[in-house]
C-alpha cells in the first residue's frame, strides 16, 4: 500500500513538473540594445575549458536588471533558456549534461539578457569550450578553520564532480577532536588511503583494500611519526617525511603572513606495509633536511625536496629547499645517488609540495619566497617542469595570492589546486585543463548549486584529492580504527 502511494504521489509531482514548464513562457526579445561588454557573473565562468562530466556552472548575474533571460546554447542539442526576476541563475542538470555531451570539443554559449527601466540590454556571448577530457567525479578534502585556535573543529569530505552531492567521511567532533590530517590516496585510487590522527589516540590510518589498521610510526630512531607522504605505484611502499616542526607567529604580519611553519630537522623514511617496518636510507636522511617526497609513476624515481641543515637562530630567508630526485629498485628496496633538479640556493627561493602527472611528462610545484608552507605565503606561485626537457617555468594560472595544494586527474588532463584568490584568507579548489604540451587554461572554481555559496560559505577546502571513484569506507569502521590502539612499526637502517 505504501509503495502504491508514494509511485502516485512521483507521478503526480512529475505531471505538475511538466505542466509547470508547458507554461513557461520565455519572451521572444525582438528589440534589445546590444552591448559591447561581457556581462559580469559570480564566479567567473568565462573563456574556460569546462570538464564534459562536470556539474552546471550555476552563476548570479552582477547586473542591475529587473527581469534576467539566459540562453545557453551549442551547436548541437536543445537550448537552455532560464527567465526569471532572480539574478542567481542555476542551470537544470539534465540539459546541462546533455549539452556538454553532445557538443565534445566545441563551444558553449552563455548570453544575458537584462531588462532595465523596461528596455532590454543584450551582452555579448560568454563562449566556453566543452574538453573531451574528463575529470575524474570525485572530490576529496579536508574542511578546516582558517585559524589555530579552532583546529579541534575539522572534518573530511567528499564530493561528486559530476552534481552537487557531497557526504562527510569523518568529523573529529566524534573522534574526542583530535587532529585529522595529511589523507594520502594512492595514485587518485580510493582502493589505498591513509590520514594521520594527532593528539589523543595518535596513529596513522591505512585503508589498503577494505582493510583498516592504525599504525604507530615514531620509533626511538625517527624524530616524529611519519607526517608528509607518497605512496609508491605498487602500493607496497609509502614514502614519509619525518619532521621536527616549529611555527612562527607574526602580530603584525610578514609579507600578509600569518605564520611561518618550518623544520627543525627532517628526513625521508620509506615504509613497507606488508613487512610493518620504516626503512632507513642515508641519501634521504642526511644531516640535511630531507622533506616532501613524491613518487614518479613508474616508481623508478623518488622526488623530494631539501634544504641545508638547521642552525639555532637561523633566518626564515634561509630556508631555501631545492628539488631532488633520488632513483629507486623495488625489488633489492635500494637507492642512487640522490640528483639535484632545481637550486633553491641559486633561485634564492624555496620549492615546495612537488607533484608529478600520472603520464609522467610533468612535475608541478609551488615556489615560494622561503620555506615550505605555502598555504600561507602570499608569494607562492606554481611552476610547471616539463621532464622531457627538464625545463620549468611560472605557470600563467597564478594570482597575487597563496596558490598551494596540486592534485592532478588520473588521466593527467586537469588540475585542483587551493588558492585563496578569492578573499586572500580561505582556500577554494580550482580547477584548470593542461594539454600534453603543458598549455593551461584559465582556472575556475569549483562550482556549487548555490551560486552565492563563495560569498558566505567559510568552508577551507584543504589537500583537494581528485579520486576516480567514490572512497566508500563505513565510519563506524573508521571511528572503531581510531579509538584501537596503535600497532608499532619496527625500524631498519639501510646502506
Amino acid at each position: 500500500m505504501k509503495r502504491k502511494v508514494f509511485i502516485l504521489a512521483a507521478l503526480c509531482l512529475f505531471v505538475m513538473t511538466f505542466l509547470w514548464f508547458q507554461k513557461q513562457s520565455f519572451p521572444e526579445i525582438a528589440n534589445y540594445n546590444q552591448l559591447k561588454c561581457f556581462p559580469k557573473i559570480f564566479p567567473d565562468y568565462s573563456s574556460i575549458i569546462i570538464p564534459p562530466n562536470l556539474a552546471p556552472i550555476n552563476f548570479m548575474v552582477k547586473e542591475s536588471g529587473d527581469e534576467f533571460l539566459i540562453k545557453i546554447s551549442a551547436p548541437k542539442g536543445t537550448e537552455i533558456k532560464i527567465f526569471q526576476k532572480n539574478p542567481l541563475i542555476c542551470i537544470p542538470v539534465k540539459p546541462w549534461k546533455m549539452l556538454l555531451l553532445s557538443n565534445l570539443n566545441d563551444s558553449i554559449c552563455i548570453d544575458v539578457f537584462t531588462r532595465q527601466n523596461g528596455r532590454w540590454m543584450r551582452f555579448k556571448s560568454i563562449k566556453n569550450l566543452i574538453s573531451t577530457d574528463k575529470i575524474d567525479p570525485f572530490l576529496f578534502y579536508r574542511d578546516i578553520v582558517p585559524t589555530n585556535s579552532l583546529w579541534n573543529q575539522m572534518s573530511m569530505h567528499q564530493r561528486d564532480m559530476e552534481s552537487f552531492k557531497e557526504n562527510e567521511i569523518i568529523n573529529n567532533y566524534h573522534t574526542d577532536h583530535n587532529c585529522i590530517n595529511c589523507h594520502t590516496f594512492n595514485q587518485n585510487n580510493p582502493d589505498q588511503m591513509l590520514f594521520h590522527i594527532r593528539g589523543k589516540h595518535s596513529g596513522t590510518v591505512f585503508y589498503n583494500k577494505d582493510k583498516l589498521t592504525k599504525i604507530n610510526l615514531k620509533t626511538p630512531q625517527t624524530v616524529s611519526a611519519g607526517a608528509y607522504c607518497s605512496w609508491h605505484p605498487s602500493g607496497k611502499i609509502v614514502a614519509f617525511a619525518v619532521n621536527k616542526i616549529k611555527q612562527n607567529y607574526y602580530l603584525s604580519g610578514y609579507d600578509h603572513k600569518m605564520k611561518e611553519v618550518f623544520d627543525m630537522a627532517s628526513d625521508i623514511v620509506l615504509y613497507n606495509i606488508e613487512k610493518n617496518t620504516l626503512y632507513n636510507f642515508p641519501q634521504i636522511s642526511s644531516s640535511e633536511r630531507e622533506n616532501l617526497p613524491c613518487w614518479s609513476p613508474d616508481g623508478k624515481y623518488l622526488y623530494y625536496t631539501q634544504a641545508k641543515k638547521y642552525i639555532v637562530n637561523m633566518s626564515n630567508e634561509d630556508n631555501l629547499y631545492s628539488l631532488m630526485r633520488v632513483g629507486y629498485d623495488l625489488e633489492s628496496n635500494t637507492l642512487g645517488k640522490p640528483e639535484l633538479l632545481i637550486s633553491g640556493e641559486n633561485l634564492k627561493k624555496s620549492i615546495a609540495f612537488p607533484t608529478i602527472s600520472p603520464d609522467g611528462r610533468f612535475l608541478m610545484f609551488c615556489m615560494v619566497d622561503f620555506g615550505y608552507f605555502p598555504i600561507n605565503n602570499k608569494s607562492s606561485d606554481l611552476h610547471l617542469l616539463d621532464l622531457q626537457t627538464n625545463k620549468y617555468c611560472k605557470a600563467d594560472i597564478n594570482s597575487d595570492e597563496s596558490e598551494s595544494y596540486i592534485s592532478w586527474s588520473g588521466n593527467s588532463r586537469w588540475i585542483v589546486f587551493s588558492s585563496r584568490r578569492m578573499d586572500g584568507m580561505i582556500s577554494k579548489p580550482f580547477l584548470c585543463h593542461i594539454d600534453t604540451h603543458g598549455n593551461l587554461s584559465k582556472p575556475f572554481v569549483l562550482p556549487q548549486e548555490d551560486p552565492l555559496f563563495y560569498t558566505f560559505d567559510h568552508k577551507n577546502f584543504t589537500r583537494p584529492e581528485l579520486l576516480k571513484k567514490r572512497f566508500n569506507p563505513d565510519f563506524k569502521d573508521l571511528q572503531q580504527v581510531i579509538f584501537s590502539d596503535a600497532i608499532n612499526a619496527k625500524f631498519m637502517i639501510c646502506k
